[in-house]
C-alpha cells in the first residue's frame, strides 16, 4: 500500500506544473478565473473595460484577498452585494463612468436585510469571507470529505453528530430527521443514495453549489417544517462557458456550464453516476454487496428584464442495490425527480419577490429474505409519494433601517404505501425463551393539504442593534391536530467593530411529513407534531492577525416527541425494522443543552485552520427516567488544519474526536426447573446505561491543479481514517456465560467496520 502512495506522489509530482500566473493577463480574464474558484462577481463592462490589465501578481493564496489586490491596482473595489455576490465598483474620486445595467440580484435589498441577527448560523461554500461563514467553498473542496460529498464536510460543523457509515447527521440532539433542506427555494425531502445501506451517500453535488448557509438553531420565522436545523442552498450561477470531467474511486461526473443569448441566460448541468462496490470490497472481500446509483442537477436561467429572473429546475437520483449472500438475499431501487419554476423578480428597488412552483415524486421498492440460525424472516415494500407545490417569499424595504418579508406555502400531497413482511425468530434478546413472530400487512393511501405563512419585521431599533420579530403558522390537513403558531425573535448587538451578540427564542413545530408514515413498525395513524423551544446565545470576536472566535450557548425544551424505534444490538443490518432486537422509544419531553466554541485561523499565508469544542448532551424523558438519545456525546472536538500555496500542493489533516455513544447492557439469571438444570433469561438493562469506547478519527488529503493547455487538471489523494483506528461502529453479539452457582454473565462483542480508506480523484476543467 505505502508503496502505491509513493508511486502516485511522484506522478504528481513529476506531471505538476506551474500555475497560471495574472500579470499580464487581462484583467477580465482573471477575474473569471476567480468566478471558477467560487467568487460570484458583478460587474458592468464599462467598470472592467476590456483594456486593463493586471500589472502585478498578486501575493495572496485566497480568492478574495486575490480579488482585492487585482482591483487595487486600477482603483477598484468590491463592496458586498446580496446572496453572497461580491459588487465591482470604482473607488470614490475616481473617473466617474456609465454603468451598465445590472443585472436583477444588484437590485435586491442591501439594507437591514443584509445584518446577520441569526445565532447558530455557518455559510460554506460562500463567496465571500464573513464572520458567519464556518468553510469558505476553497475549504470544502480541500478538506477531507470522502466521495466529495458535500454533507460530509457539513458534518464537521460544531453540534454535528455523526458516524463513519452514514452521510447524514444529527444537529444539537436532533434526530437526523429535522433537517430541512432547501435547493433554489424547493425542499429537498430525502437527499441520500442507498437509504437501505444507511444513507451512504447525499445526492448533492458539490461541485454544482454556489453557497450553502446552515442554521442549527434560533433560525427566522421563514423556515419551518423541522425543527432543528435549516440546509439552504444556492446553486451556481455561471458567468462563463466551462466543462469539468472527473473521475474518483466512487464515482464520475460530467459538470457542463456556461451562457447564452449575450449573457442573459445560463445553464448548469451536472450527472454523477457512483460505484461503490470497489470500496466495500476493501472493507470486507467476501461483502455480496452491489450497490449502483446516479444523480443528475439540471438548470436553465434567464434573466427577462433587468428587474426580473426565470429559471426551470430539475433534480433526479436512483438507486439499485442488490445483496446475494448465505444468510439472505435482497433487492431494492428507489428513485426521486423534482421540477421546478423559479422566478425572481426586483419589482422595485425596495420590493423582492421569489415564487416557486414545483412537483416531486419519491418511489422505493425492496424486497428480501434472510435466515441465520433459529430466524428466518422476508420482506417486500413499494412506497411513493408525490408533492405539489406553491411558495411566495417577498421582502420589501419601509426604510433604510427596516425590512418586512413575509411568504406562504401550499403543498397538495398524496402517498402510497404496500408493506407486507414476516418474521420468526426462536430465541431474542428482548424475548428469550419466548419465539418471536412478526406479521405485518399494511395497505394506506394517505392525501390531504399542508399550508403555512409567515411574516417577519427586522428593524435597526439602533445602528448597531437590530432585532427581527417574526411568527408562522403551519397546518396540515391529515394529522391529528390544527393550526401551529410559531412565534420567533432575533437580536444582534455590534458591541464594537470587532465583537457582536447575537440572541434568538423561538417555538419550532416539525409536523409528520405524509411520506413519514412508521408503516414498516406497524402504526398507520399520523402523529401530533413534535415542538422545540430554542433559546440561544452566541458571542463572535475578530482578533488581530485573522483569528476569530465564536462561543455559542443553547438549550431546547422538546415536547411530543413522535415515538421512534430503535434495535437494540445492530441498526447496520438488512432490514432492521422486523429483527427481534427492534424496540418502541416513546419519550414524554426531551431536551438538548450545550456550549459550543469555535476558533478559526483566516489565511492569511500559507497556514489556516480552525479548531471547535462542544460540551452537550440530549436526553429524553421515558417512564420517569431522564435516557440519553443512542447518538448523545457529551465532549466532542475536531479539528482542521490546511497548508497551501498558489501553484504548489494543497495539504488538508482533519480530525475529530468524541465520546463514545451510548448502548444498552445486557443481564440474566436463570430459573431453576430441577436441581440440576433451568432456564436461563436474558435481560436488557436500563436503555442506554453505558457508552461505547471515545472515538477518534484523523483524515487526510492532499490537492494539485495544473494547468494543461487553455484548461486544467485538478488531483487529490484522500485517507479516511488514517492511522487506521478501531472506531466502534457496532454490537456485533453478546458472550454469555452462566458460573456453577447461577450467576450469568454477559460480553459485548463490538465490531469496527471502517478501516482506513484510501481514495483518489482527478477532474479536466475545460
Amino acid at each position: 500500500m505505502m508503496r502505491a502512495w509513493i508511486v502516485v506522489a511522484l506522478f504528481f509530482a513529476a506531471t505538476a506544473a506551474q500555475a497560471a500566473r495574472y500579470a499580464g493577463r487581462p484583467l477580465v480574464d482573471a477575474l473569471r478565473d476567480l468566478e471558477s474558484r467560487g467568487l460570484h462577481l458583478i460587474y458592468s463592462s464599462e467598470v472592467i473595460q476590456p483594456e486593463l490589465v493586471v500589472r502585478v501578481e498578486p501575493d495572496a493564496s485566497t480568492p478574495r484577498a486575490v480579488l482585492d489586490l487585482l482591483l487595487r491596482e486600477h482603483s477598484l473595489h468590491a463592496v458586498d452585494g446580496p446572496k453572497g455576490t461580491l459588487v465591482i465598483v470604482r473607488d470614490s474620486g475616481s473617473s466617474p463612468a456609465h454603468r451598465d445595467a445590472e443585472p436583477v440580484s444588484a437590485a435586491l435589498p442591501m439594507t437591514v436585510d443584509q445584518i446577520v441577527v441569526t445565532p447558530s448560523h455557518f455559510g460554506i461554500l460562500g463567496k465571500q469571507p464573513e464572520q458567519r461563514q464556518f468553510l469558505s467553498r476553497e475549504d470544502v473542496q480541500t478538506i477531507p470529505h470522502f466521495s466529495d460529498d458535500i454533507y460530509r464536510a457539513i458534518n464537521r460543523i460544531p453540534g454535528a453528530a455523526t458516524n463513519d457509515v452514514s452521510a447524514n447527521f444529527n444537529i444539537r440532539g436532533g434526530a437526523s430527521d429535522e433537517v430541512e433542506v432547501l435547493l433554489d427555494g424547493v425542499q429537498i425531502y430525502e437527499p441520500f443514495h442507498l437509504k437501505d445501506l444507511f444513507s451512504a451517500f447525499s445526492t448533492l453535488d458539490a461541485e454544482t453549489m454556489g453557497s450553502v448557509d446552515i442554521l442549527t438553531g434560533g433560525f427566522p420565522a421563514e423556515y419551518g417544517g423541522r425543527m432543528s436545523g435549516v440546509i439552504d442552498i444556492s446553486s451556481l450561477t455561471p458567468a462563463e462557458r466551462r466543462t469539468e470531467l472527473g473521475i474518483s474511486m466512487l464515482n464520475s461526473r460530467a459538470l457542463s456550464a456556461g451562457t447564452f443569448g449575450g449573457g442573459k441566460g445560463q445553464w448548469l448541468f451536472s450527472f454523477r453516476p457512483g460505484y461503490l462496490h470497489e470500496v466495500l470490497r476493501m472493507i470486507d472481500k467476501t461483502a455480496g454487496i452491489d450497490p449502483s446509483y446516479y444523480d443528475l442537477l439540471g438548470k436553465v436561467q434567464w434573466q427577462l428584464s433587468n428587474q426580473n429572473v426565470v429559471a426551470m429546475n430539475v433534480m433526479a437520483s436512483h438507486d439499485r442495490l442488490r445483496l446475494d449472500e448465505n444468510d439472505g438475499k435482497a433487492r431494492s431501487t428507489s428513485g426521486d425527480t423534482y421540477v421546478w419554476l423559479n422566478a425572481r423578480s426586483a419589482i422595485t428597488p425596495r420590493l423582492y419577490s421569489q415564487n416557486v412552483l414545483s412537483v416531486a415524486r419519491l418511489s422505493r421498492r425492496r424486497e428480501g429474505s434472510f435466515s441465520t440460525g433459529d430466524e428466518i424472516g422476508s420482506l417486500n415494500e413499494t412506497r411513493s409519494s408525490d408533492i405539489a407545490t406553491f411558495r411566495d417569499d417577498t421582502s420589501f424595504d419601509l426604510t433604510g433601517r427596516q425590512t418586512v418579508k413575509a411568504g406562504l406555502r401550499a403543498r397538495r400531497v398524496h402517498a402510497s404505501f404496500n408493506f407486507l413482511a414476516d418474521e420468526s425468530a426462536q430465541f431474542g434478546i428482548l424475548h428469550f425463551g419466548t419465539p418471536t413472530i412478526i406479521h405485518r400487512a399494511l395497505v394506506a393511501s394517505p392525501s390531504g393539504n399542508d399550508g403555512s405563512v409567515y411574516a417577519s419585521d427586522r428593524i435597526a431599533i439602533r445602528p448597531k442593534f437590530v432585532v427581527e420579530l417574526g411568527a408562522r403558522a403551519d397546518r396540515q390537513s391529515y394529522t391529528p391536530d390544527g393550526t401551529h403558531l410559531s412565534p420567533r425573535i432575533n437580536a444582534g448587538w455590534a458591541m464594537t467593530p470587532s465583537t457582536s451578540v447575537r440572541a434568538a427564542w423561538g417555538r419550532f413545530v416539525q409536523p409528520q411529513g405524509v411520506e413519514e408514515l412508521q408503516v414498516e413498525d406497524g402504526l398507520t395513524n399520523y402523529f401530533p407534531a413534535q415542538v422545540a423551544i430554542h433559546t440561544v446565545l452566541g458571542i463572535d470576536h475578530r482578533f488581530a492577525g485573522g483569528w476569530t472566535m465564536r462561543a455559542e450557548g443553547y438549550e431546547k425544551r422538546l415536547s411530543h416527541v413522535r415515538p421512534r424505534f430503535e434495535n437494540l444490538l445492530d441498526s447496520l443490518t438488512l432490514f432492521p425494522e422486523i429483527r427481534p432486537d427492534r424496540f418502541q422509544v416513546s419519550p414524554s419531553r426531551g431536551v438538548a443543552r450545550g456550549a459550543e466554541l469555535l476558533l478559526r485561523k483566516e489565511s492569511e499565508g500559507p497556514w489556516s485552520g480552525w479548531m471547535s469544542f462542544s460540551r452537550a448532551s440530549v436526553r429524553d424523558e421515558i417512564d420517569g427516567r431522564m435516557v440519553p438519545r443512542s447518538w448523545d456525546q457529551k465532549n466532542a472536538l475536531s479539528f482542521s488544519v490546511n497548508y497551501g500555496r498558489a501553484a504548489r500542493w494543497n495539504i488538508n489533516v482533519a480530525g475529530v474526536l468524541h465520546s463514545g455513544w451510548p448502548t444498552t447492557s445486557l443481564t440474566g439469571f436463570v430459573v431453576r426447573t430441577s436441581p440440576t438444570s433451568g432456564e436461563l433469561h436474558l435481560v436488557p438493562g436500563p436503555l442506554n446505561d453505558d457508552r461505547f469506547e471515545a472515538y477518534s478519527r484523523i483524515d487526510l488529503r492532499a490537492s494539485r491543479m495544473v494547468r494543461a493547455g487553455r484548461g486544467s487538471l485538478n488531483f487529490f489523494i484522500e485517507a479516511m481514517n488514517l492511522l487506521n483506528h478501531a472506531n466502534v461502529s457496532r454490537v456485533d453479539h453478546f458472550d454469555i456465560s452462566v458460573a456453577g452457582n447461577g450467576t450469568v454473565t454477559a460480553v459485548r462483542r463490538t465490531e469496527s467496520i471502517v478501516p482506513l480508506i484510501p481514495s483518489f480523484g482527478v477532474t479536466w476543467e475545460f
